[in-house]
């Protein structure tokens, strides 16, 4: 089963949150603190988490790096109960990090396009 790796989370945390000001210290702080939870696994249980944890668990998910699900139970006495969890998404962490490596790709095309033709 394929894990993130601490290095690729770093990266994509850095080009979706670097511009809004967050520092290097906090982006890896940021991913050490979210890999903390999870340690080697791409899924957690919602309910060890706490509210503050769940904030961040959330602006993390508008950006696609997490993901949520849910599963309806039945307990023994017949009550129902939903389960939620948490995913590391691999897939968006790595679109994340190769869509901006093409895009500073294209820049450098481009510059040397432009010297070039000079």
């Amino acid at each position: 089963m394929p894990i993130i790796k601490r290095e690729e989370l770093i990266e994509a945390l850095k080009i979706v949150f670097e511009p809004s000001g967050m520092t290097k210290k906090e982006i890896e702080e940021l991913a050490d603190y979210v890999l903390s939870f999870f340690g080697y696994e791409k899924t957690l249980i919602d309910n060890i988490l706490s509210q503050q944890d769940r904030d961040i668990f959330y602006t993390l998910q508008d950006t696609g790096i997490l993901t949520t699900s849910s599963e309806n139970i039945t307990l023994q006495k017949g009550k129902p109960w939903r389960i939620h969890y948490w995913h590391i998404n691999l897939d968006k962490i790595h679109s994340i990090i190769n869509e901006h490596k093409a895009k500073e790709q294209d820049v450098y095309e481009k510059i040397f396009r432009d010297l070039e033709e000079q």
